[in-house]
């Protein structure tokens, strides 16, 4: 995963927290369970799900995309809609990383 993530990050694109486990993802039409990777740079936030078979997801959200972050029910909100919420943290911890995404949102 180091290599993969290693190659999603821009020329002096550092990484600021990262967390992996299973987040709730509401798109507004019924939830669902997904297991992934957010990382969060100092520029943009990267969306990394590994699926069976070696189907790799890869979405970029920049932060200008987010619309709310609530740090206290783990979860923030994207412009489009769609909320994420972190269930089950299997590495990382959450409220640290919505401080930091929290923190590159309004830089």
């Amino acid at each position: 995963m180091n290599n993969l993530t290693d190659s999603l990050l821009l020329p002096g694109e550092r990484i600021k927290s990262r967390v992996t486990g299973t987040f709730e993802l509401d798109e507004g039409v019924g939830i669902c369970f997904v297991f992934g990777t957010l990382i969060a740079t100092d520029s943009r936030l990267i969306w990394l799900t590994k699926y069976p078979f070696a189907h790799k997801e890869i979405i970029i959200h920049q932060y200008t995309d987010i619309s709310h972050i609530d740090i206290i029910h783990s979860s923030f909100s994207f412009h489009k809609g769609v909320t994420m919420k972190g269930n089950w943290v299997t590495s990382g911890d959450m409220k640290d990383f919505l401080q930091a995404i929290k923190f590159c949102s309004l830089n």
